[in-house]
């Protein structure tokens, strides 16, 4: 059964943001769809096999894995129903929180810029997470609070994984 919770201002946030012309927001949206997102965490699975970085290949595949895997669960156990503003296409999940888009894509580029421990991914990395989040919203296909809670989660998941498995092998991941 859906529920029907908001802070007051998302709908306002929604509106603000809502683009009739929403192409470059469907375009973001697109990108990082979980196939996209996928493809980019399988090469960089193999990139890291073939340099023999095992730490950091389990360490990527734990921390994106998971969030993949438990984000369509925490959407079923919330039971939090989209935004109605506007029409949503039909192969939308029926449940909004937490954003997938938000979780999906921070958790791949969270662990790419803690394994690649450089400034430019960060901020590359900050720009794309901020972009998956503004599409959603500009969509209408999430409130603000589900797009905090993909990316609060997805952050929270790979910050424990890679101090658990720092502490594991004091070191890092690598």
């Amino acid at each position: 059964m859906a529920s029907d919770w908001r802070l007051r201002g998302e709908e306002d946030v929604l509106v603000w943001l809502h683009d009739d012309d929403a192409s470059a927001a469907q375009v973001v949206s697109d990108l990082t769809e979980l196939a996209p997102l996928a493809a980019v965490a399988v090469v960089v699975l193999l990139a890291l096999l073939v340099l023999r970085r095992w730490r950091d290949a389990l360490f990527v595949t734990t921390g994106v894995g998971v969030v993949w895997a438990v984000n369509p669960l925490l959407k079923q156990l919330v039971g939090r129903s989209r935004p109605d503003l506007w029409p949503l296409p039909a192969d939308v999940s029926e449940y909004s929180f937490p954003s997938g888009h938000a979780a999906n894509t921070t958790a791949l580029i969270g662990a790419l810029v803690l394994i690649l421990r450089k400034r430019w991914p960060a901020v590359a990395g900050v720009v794309v997470v901020v972009a998956a989040g503004w599409a959603q919203l500009a969509l209408g296909r999430h409130y603000p609070t589900d797009v905090l809670a993909g990316w609060l989660w997805a952050l929270a998941w790979v910050g424990l994984l890679q101090n658990v498995l720092r502490n594991m092998t004091k070191g890092g991941p690598g």
